[in-house]
């Protein structure tokens, strides 16, 4: 033990600088150009406490999107828990939950919407396994019987992917400052859309 604390406790607080510095930097304009020794200086610490934690710099941005998906899928989970019992609904609440979520900390609209799914492209494969669990969520959201996504209506699965479809690239370019938009109008003009594309 030193100062009071574990060993395991100095790298759980160094892993812990390391996730909020990245967090900073990947969350911030000129985010394309982050390095381990950005991150380190960021953190205070040194290149050696960095590989102490995590094998390069996209160990480090997968760490970090994970916990950012976590906070935006508790935050809009708990909002669609406390919705009226309709598809529409549940749809319009997760949505603006999603916008608010994403506003309140504007680092997470970057890190999400630009560095993985956007120009920065740092998810690679991930970015189909993402954008298919966003589908299952608009699957989910849609119906309380429609059992499980992958042997789900066809036709139903299909609105799914168009609508998350459609929904990530619109907060992509809304994130890319592409679209010169309030949350607001963002989030109204994205209900609106799930209504159209779940149309008779």
């Amino acid at each position: 033990m030193y100062g009071g604390a574990t060993g395991e406790e100095r790298v759980a607080e160094r892993r812990r600088k390391l996730i909020e510095a990245g967090m900073n930097l990947f969350g911030s304009p000129g985010s394309e150009s982050v390095r381990v020794k950005d991150v380190v200086l960021e953190a205070g610490l040194t290149d050696r406490y960095f590989y102490e934690s995590f094998s390069d710099l996209g160990a480090l941005f997968e760490e970090i999107l994970d916990l950012t998906i976590k906070a935006m899928e508790s935050e809009v989970n708990a909002a669609v828990l406390e919705a009226p019992d309709d598809p529409v609904a549940r749809v319009s609440v997760a949505m603006r939950t999603t916008v608010d979520t994403l506003t309140a900390d504007p680092r997470m609209i970057r890190i999400f919407f630009v560095e993985a799914l956007g120009r920065g492209g740092r998810v690679g494969a991930r970015r189909n396994e993402i954008l298919t669990h966003a589908a299952e969520n608009f699957f989910k959201w849609s119906g309380t019987d429609t059992g499980p996504f992958d042997s789900g209506p066809v036709e139903s699965r299909m609105r799914a992917y168009a609508a998350s479809g459609a929904a990530s690239e619109l907060l992509i370019s809304w994130a890319e400052g592409l679209l010169d938009i309030t949350s607001d109008q963002l989030a109204e003009y994205l209900v609106g859309l799930y209504w159209r594309i779940n149309l008779p």
